[in-house]
């Protein structure tokens, strides 16, 4: 009698386990790690801070004038966005939303910068250089 042709050893299948176990434990780390999530907009027009928006669950529309006319800007379920802008190529509009701290709209013909800040615990601190 024949034997079929075992493709697979018994070591080959515990190496690919151990390689798929650190792949998946990879992965579940990387689900886990979470964006901060500001909870203020800064709204910068000539380098000068003009505005601080808190970001609400409740829809909020509000007007920022700028050199250009101004632009209007939306928040809604903890983000933040321009709607509309007077500049030509309107890339402030078309950056979308945004919510996690350190996130920032740019519009350099309105010159404008919208940043989203959060509050910053001691715990999330990591060094402190004086």
């Amino acid at each position: 009698m024949r034997r079929k042709p075992c493709y697979f050893k018994k070591w080959d299948l515990v190496i690919y386990f151990f390689i798929f176990s650190i792949l998946f434990s990879l992965f579940c780390y990387a689900q886990n790690l979470n964006d901060t999530k500001g909870n203020k907009a800064e709204v910068y027009v000539d380098n000068k801070l003009r505005y601080v928006f808190d970001l609400e669950e409740n829809k909020k529309e509000y007007f920022v004038d700028t050199n250009l006319g101004g632009v209007n800007i939306e928040i809604n379920k903890m983000k933040i966005r321009v709607t509309t802008s007077n500049s030509p190529l309107k890339i402030c509009v078309k950056q979308g939303w945004i919510s996690n701290s350190g996130d920032t709209i740019v519009g350099i013909p309105d010159r404008l910068l919208i940043k989203v800040v959060g509050d910053t615990d001691d715990s999330e601190v990591d060094t402190i250089i004086k």
